[in-house]
């Protein structure tokens, strides 16, 4: 019977093609919708700041991640509950605003060994003030710098004394090399040892400074609004889009009725 033959993409593409009005006014309507969010939505504003989250590395020099800088869960460490409330305090928002007006995301570089990069915060505040943007969102880089920091003071306190220590300990060896009445070859030997300590010390002290340090990379200085041409002409588009998809739907959805109709008939 021609009632069972298999539907082909033939005739979706006939069916679509004799509804092609419907889906032309679905699109034009979408776009107008579009065109009206615009106008009616409320203007947004949105500034960015970034974050350099530091990178731990072992004894040996070799990446090592924590909870904090590593891209898997950074993001959700930046967007906790302390983090959260002390830029509520800062900025005078509360916790629910704050929240809602910010965005903390973590990019994670692509292949297999992503979870030993460097990462890098992006935080987002889009509010109804260009002004207030940009300060929640240098306000949160700040707070999320001086979390950052907590983890790494430690290591550069302990890293620093050692140093301290070892120059004391090498001057004190020293002092006593040159006095009388000492083992000098034991004297020497103890120098030597502390002196390659030292060395060690002041390169894993060199190494954290470069590379371990936490910093703010960029911190934002102005704000994009919703209603400026470009973002007007995306919402516009995909309002078109959106209503060009319902519209060859609902072709779809009338082609076949008339065509079973049709086959009643």
């Amino acid at each position: 019977m021609a009632s069972d033959r298999e539907i082909t993409l033939g005739d979706i593409g006939s069916t679509i093609w004799r509804g092609k009005w419907y889906v032309v006014l679905a699109a034009v309507l979408g776009g107008l919708i579009g065109l009206l969010l615009t106008f009616t939505g409320g203007t947004k504003y949105t500034a960015s700041s970034q974050v350099y989250l530091g990178q731990a590395t072992t004894m040996m020099g070799n990446l090592a991640q924590t909870a904090g800088t590593n891209p898997l869960t950074a993001a959700t460490i930046l967007q906790g509950d302390a983090i959260v409330d002390a830029v509520a305090a800062e900025t005078g928002l509360t916790r629910s605003q704050v929240r809602a007006d910010s965005d903390v995301s973590v990019s994670r570089a692509p292949g297999t060994t992503n979870t030993n990069q460097p990462a890098i915060a992006q935080i987002t505040a889009r509010t109804d003030s260009a002004k207030r943007s940009i300060a929640l969102a240098n306000t949160y880089a700040d707070v999320a710098l001086g979390g950052a920091n907590a983890g790494y003071a430690v290591v550069l306190k302990t890293l620093e004394g050692q140093v301290r220590t070892g120059q004391a300990t090498v001057a004190r060896l020293t002092a006593q090399l040159k006095g009388a009445g000492v083992n000098q070859a034991l004297v020497a030997s103890q120098l030597a040892t502390q002196q390659t300590d030292l060395a060690t010390a002041q390169l894993q002290l060199a190494r954290v400074q470069q590379i371990e340090a936490p910093s703010v990379v960029s911190k934002a200085t102005s704000a994009s609004s919703s209603s400026s041409g470009r973002n007007r002409v995306r919402t516009i588009i995909i309002g078109a889009i959106i209503g060009l998809l319902l519209g060859i739907v609902v072709a779809l959805i009338i082609g076949g009725s008339r065509r079973r109709g049709a086959a009643t008939a």
